[in-house]
């Protein structure tokens, strides 16, 4: 007696999207790492505060370390003076330490100003960062004890490893990939990204993105902020004169004597702030290609695995 089918011919099953272990990962370059508890205890203290723009996590869970997740380090980590390399994997309350009026043009009614701004604070929060690798071992966050903090556990950051597409689109084989911050900020439509769960993460986690890197100018990239920052208003460019606010590849930029940008680039061409101009384009290239994590190796949906190669970076 033959079974008819439950599912419809034009709908399929659903695929689940779980987490998928890794079969093999040929030429690994694999180090030590340790877990960043202060970035943990700041992402606690700061529920049901203003700061941050990432919503904080609910769960305990949510802080650990799963293996295939992209790691970060904050420059914060330098702090510890333990010549270790601290890290997290978790994006849930950045933006912390951003200057209170970029805050308030982040939640601005004019269009306008808050493209700008989400713009200016995107580029300050990824400037604080530093890609670390991908985790081959996980992390209990809870596990804060001395024998288990110096353990630490393993990060790769060179031969082929399968992780999870956690960005919006698609990644096909062949793209360059690089790492993003979350595109939904704590007062946005959906602040946890549940769309590109994959299974065994907890919901309001919020994980790195992974973004096919596009080519684009550096030197269209460095106007696009100047003129965010002339579209924000001088209660912005106040704040940004503090030295240590102020992303270090436009620090050059700065007028040395009052702090302010000019309007656009087109301000750096002249012979007197050419050097200047240039050495911020270079500066921001660099950000740019600091976040490349290596070159994809098959097709993934968003919450789908695939594989990759990590290490290198594009010629051009």
């Amino acid at each position: 007696m033959s079974s008819k089918s439950q599912y419809s011919s034009t709908q399929p099953p659903r695929k689940r999207r779980k987490r998928v272990k890794m079969i093999a990962r040929i030429t690994s370059y694999d180090y030590n790492v340790q877990y960043d508890m202060r970035q943990k205890s700041q992402a606690r203290n700061s529920r049901g505060s203003t700061e941050g723009l990432y919503a904080a996590p609910i769960h305990e869970e949510s802080y650990n370390v799963m293996e295939g997740e992209i790691l970060m380090a904050k420059e914060q980590a330098k702090h510890y003076r333990d010549g270790q390399l601290h890290c997290f994997s978790f994006a849930n309350c950045l933006g912390a330490g951003l200057p209170a009026k970029l805050q308030e043009a982040l939640m601005s009614t004019t269009t306008e100003t808050a493209k700008a701004a989400r713009k200016l604070a995107r580029f300050m929060i990824l400037d604080n960062l530093t890609y670390v690798g991908v985790a081959v071992t996980g992390f209990d966050s809870k596990s804060n004890s001395y024998q288990d903090m110096s353990q630490g556990f393993v990060a790769t950051f060179g031969g082929m490893n399968t992780i999870t597409n956690t960005g919006r689109d698609e990644i096909r084989p062949g793209d360059w990939i690089t790492v993003d911050i979350p595109d939904q900020l704590k007062w946005d439509d959906d602040p946890f990204n549940r769309y590109k769960k994959a299974e065994g993460i907890p919901l309001d986690k919020l994980l790195f993105a992974t973004v096919p890197y596009k080519v684009s100018s550096s030197y269209k990239v460095a106007d696009e902020i100047l003129k965010a920052i002339g579209t924000l208003g001088a209660d912005v460019q106040a704040a940004l004169r503090n030295r240590n606010i102020v992303p270090s590849a436009l620090q050059s930029l700065q007028d040395p004597t009052t702090g302010n940008f000019e309007a656009d680039i087109s301000g750096y061409t002249n012979a007197a702030r050419g050097a200047a101009g240039f050495k911020a384009v270079m500066a921001i290239d660099q950000q740019r290609k600091r976040f490349i994590i290596g070159k994809a190796l098959s097709y993934a949906r968003p919450g789908e695995p695939f594989d990759i190669v990590l290490g290198g970076q594009p010629c051009f």
